[in-house]
């Protein structure tokens, strides 16, 4: 639910959602246009297949600039009340300002695959969702990745929970390389909530999910946590654990198929507990210097 002190119309609503959507055209051409540290960053993951103009990752680039989306807005009609109350932009000494600045900004859409927020990697790749628990969603019940994918899920893929954008990318971009069976879903924060199992098996077409561990031993147990929740969901939840990032795994020419292997041969979470780690498969890349 909303906060009450924020409860709007209908029309308020539709209004919020044209100016976050009016949002994400404007990040996404910023970031066309972009040079420096984005564009690096995301050559550097291996997925600069998304700076191309058709693909199907909308990724978007929020400009280190005071008034930059601002004056965007304002251009197609959006009043301060609209931008201050869709989390984009904030008063600051009796100036309207951009909220969201120096970020890589891809869109969370809610059930209705309405673009209700964002969620941002920083220069360094923190992830968080850019939420400022307003008028228009929680991020409890948000999802990232859905519509860019809705192509493969429709066509039967399984989803593939991962812990960033960016490796989510990498999976769907190595799925529609080989034969799309895969779709990848990032979970950002501490983890995926009941709402957003139930939203991801809308959109699922089969009734299986995996879910990706990968980094120290916290993360994959954090990454265990929701295990229990997708099985209310999905009848074959299961897990495969990796020793480096899924963009790193795919980085190898080998890479991609091994990925696909890994993902295909994934045994059930059937000894999960809590606290524990789930069961799964260890995959140590090859080195480079064999040539792969």
């Amino acid at each position: 639910m909303n906060d009450p002190g924020f409860a709007i119309t209908a029309e308020e609503r539709r209004r919020l959602l044209e100016a976050n959507a009016s949002a994400a055209r404007f990040f996404r051409q910023e970031l066309l246009r972009a040079g420096g540290w984005p564009v690096q960053y995301l050559k550097d993951a291996g997925v600069e297949q998304v700076l191309a103009a058709g693909s199907m990752w909308r990724v978007g680039y929020a400009p280190d600039t005071a008034n930059g989306l601002v004056d965007h807005l304002r251009s197609e009609g959006f009043g301060s009340s609209a931008m201050v109350r869709a989390g984009l932009a904030m008063w600051v000494d009796g100036e309207l300002v951009d909220r969201h600045r120096d970020r890589l900004m891809l869109v969370a859409r809610d059930a209705r695959l309405s673009a209700v927020g964002f969620v941002g990697v920083e220069l360094g790749g923190k992830v968080q969702f850019l939420s400022t628990g307003m008028a228009l969603h929680q991020v409890s019940n948000v999802l990232v990745g859905i519509e860019e994918q809705l192509d493969l899920l429709r066509g039967g893929a399984t989803p593939v929970l991962v812990d960033d954008p960016v490796d989510a990318i990498a999976v769907s971009e190595m799925s529609r390389r080989l034969d799309g069976q895969w779709a990848g879903i990032p979970v950002v924060g501490d983890g995926l909530s009941t709402a957003q199992a139930r939203m991801l098996r809308k959109f699922t077409m089969g009734d299986k999910v995996v879910v990706l561990l990968h980094g120290d031993e916290h993360r994959q147990k954090l990454t265990s946590g929701y295990l229990l929740d997708l099985a209310v969901y999905y009848d074959q939840v299961r897990a495969v654990a990796l020793s480096c990032s899924p963009r790193e795994l795919v980085s190898f020419e080998a890479g991609p198929r091994a990925l696909q292997e890994l993902l295909t041969t994934t045994r059930p979470a059937l000894t999960y507990r809590i606290g524990q780690t789930a069961a799964g498969v260890e995959y140590e890349p090859p080195d480079r210097q064999l040539g792969l």
